[in-house]
């Protein structure tokens, strides 16, 4: 198989930088970092206004003041915030900004056959690389991916910000309030690269999935699951 090489343009003045697989039919694009924000800048630097219009659409990011997080499924934007109680509130629209986003539009996904040993976070994110390469994707440059079904259990976050004290890495911690779903029905958006820790995937990650569950209670950014045989692992077709 030949994988055709990759471009990756970068703009640091304007905090906005975008990485197209040569020879796909789409490109991951992403402003601001998550390194900015660990090191105290919560400003919402991503107005999602702009991205409403545009079909196709799938992102992820920490909403501004690290008070929600976003996430983007076929352009549907969806805001998960915590209540005054502890509890989940959901909201939809563009209408809000995020302190980083990463995004991407993928007009056709592909299903793929997912291996028996991929049943969590860990082994897929150690899979993906030659899945894609497998399935005409270049792994040298950032890509989406989808998941679809049931996991047994998953375990998820929404921030929520209510200190007041400059952000760091230890508040950053704090401010994540933590959810369990099991056997629910869910879709996840996520985004793998290699080059990208600390920018749009975590300091210890390749990966960076957020959800929306299919009845809508519920949305967030994925800390693990677990779906044996339960999950269904789609591609851009490109």
């Amino acid at each position: 198989m030949t994988i055709n090489s990759g471009e990756i343009n970068c703009s640091i003045g304007s905090c906005s930088c975008s990485s197209v697989a040569a020879g796909n039919s789409f490109k991951v694009q992403w402003q601001g970092a998550q390194r900015d924000v660990l090191g105290g800048d919560i400003r919402g630097h991503v107005d999602l206004e702009p991205l409403a219009p545009l079909s196709d659409l799938y992102g992820l990011g920490p909403l501004e003041k690290v008070s929600g997080e976003v996430t983007i499924l076929n352009s549907e934007a969806t805001i998960a915030t915590v209540t005054d109680d502890g509890s989940i509130n959901i909201a939809s629209g563009f209408n809000h900004r995020a302190c980083f986003l990463v995004y991407s539009q993928v007009p056709q996904w592909q299903k793929v056959a997912l291996p028996e040993e991929v049943i969590d976070e860990k082994s897929l994110e150690a899979a993906l690389p030659e899945l894609a390469a497998e399935y005409g994707i270049n792994p040298s440059v950032p890509f989406p991916f989808l998941l679809r079904g049931q996991p047994d259990r998953l375990i998820f976050h929404v921030l929520n910000k209510t200190d007041g004290l400059p952000h760091s890495p230890e508040l950053h911690e704090k401010a994540k309030i933590k959810f369990t779903l099991e056997d629910t029905g869910v879709e996840i958006i996520g985004f793998y690269s290699s080059e990208h820790r600390g920018i749009f995937t975590p300091g210890h990650s390749t990966i960076h999935i957020h959800l929306r569950s299919t009845d809508g209670a519920a949305s967030g950014h994925v800390d693990t699951l677990s779906f044996p045989g339960g999950i269904e692992l789609f591609l851009p077709l490109g």
